[in-house]
């Protein structure tokens, strides 16, 4: 009888189990999703994001292509907190209260450099989205090299003469959930 209930046990567990449906998602599923549920973020938590999550972030995102593998960008990430207070100061508090930026800097003499860095961009704000991280991109970061008063935010991102700042990207913990904005699908035309 003993060995009758432990086979019945046995059975009727395997049932349940083979009876359960694991959702199993498409690669392409994963990235659409992704992509779909990305916004702006302009509010976000005081927690820094950890080394280990920008250091992921940062991979994916050097290995967006580029013209010819040029990888005509640079990067700095700060997390500096001293840094942070004087770029926000310069650019009246404009990182969104964000408690790091990803500063992407483009190559002067080449003419696709800034398409170079909108690809590793979209890489760092689909990463850090996967990672459900919060980013805006913040295009007025690139006017401090034009400004007499971040004489000392240009020498602590320690760029190459031959690079400029394009943009930066503020990163945190979401501290709010847009809806999506409504996009115009009437830009783009199919042409058979």
């Amino acid at each position: 009888m003993r060995n009758f209930l432990l086979t019945l046990f046995v059975v009727t567990l395997f049932v349940s189990c083979a009876q359960e449906k694991v959702e199993v998602k498409s690669k392409a599923s994963v990235v659409y999703e992704n992509i779909m549920s990305r916004r702006s973020i302009r509010s976000y938590k005081p927690e820094q994001v950890s080394k280990a999550q920008l250091d992921t972030i940062i991979k994916c995102a050097i290995n967006a292509p580029s013209a010819g593998n040029g990888q005509s960008w640079q990067v700095r990430v700060i997390q500096s907190q001293d840094l942070m207070n004087r770029i926000r100061e310069v650019n009246s508090g404009f990182s969104y209260g964000a408690p790091s930026l990803i500063v992407v800097a483009k190559d002067k003499n080449s003419a696709i450099s800034s398409a170079d860095c909108g690809l590793l961009t979209q890489n760092i704000l689909l990463m850090a989205e996967a990672m459900d991280l919060g980013t805006v991109v913040l295009g007025n970061m690139g006017g401090i090299p034009n400004n007499p008063d971040a004489k000392d935010i240009i020498e602590a991102l320690a760029l190459p003469d031959t690079h400029e700042v394009l943009f930066a990207i503020a990163i945190g913990y979401k501290n709010e959930s847009p809806e999506a904005r409504e996009r115009d699908a009437s830009k783009v035309q199919y042409i058979d």
